[in-house]
């Protein structure tokens, strides 16, 4: 029964995908698998991290390399 568990607790690539380009969409899979399903919401929070990260990252490289919004 566990192992069954395992295999249904697995978050889709899609899902992946979007925790990392919608860090708040990532944050909503989170709450809603994080009793039931654990390792879908430490997945989906951690590419949600990573897509933060990211953004963070290209908004300074743009920043440095003089790229303005305007």
């Amino acid at each position: 029964m566990q192992e069954q568990n395992n295999q249904n607790d697995e978050l889709s690539l899609g899902l992946k995908i979007l925790s990392f380009c919608i860090p708040l969409a990532g944050a909503v899979i989170y709450f809603m698998n994080k009793g039931k399903s654990p390792n879908k919401a430490k997945t989906a929070c951690y590419a949600a991290l990573i897509g933060i990260a990211v953004g963070i990252v290209f908004q300074v490289l743009a920043t440095v390399a003089g790229f303005s919004g305007n």
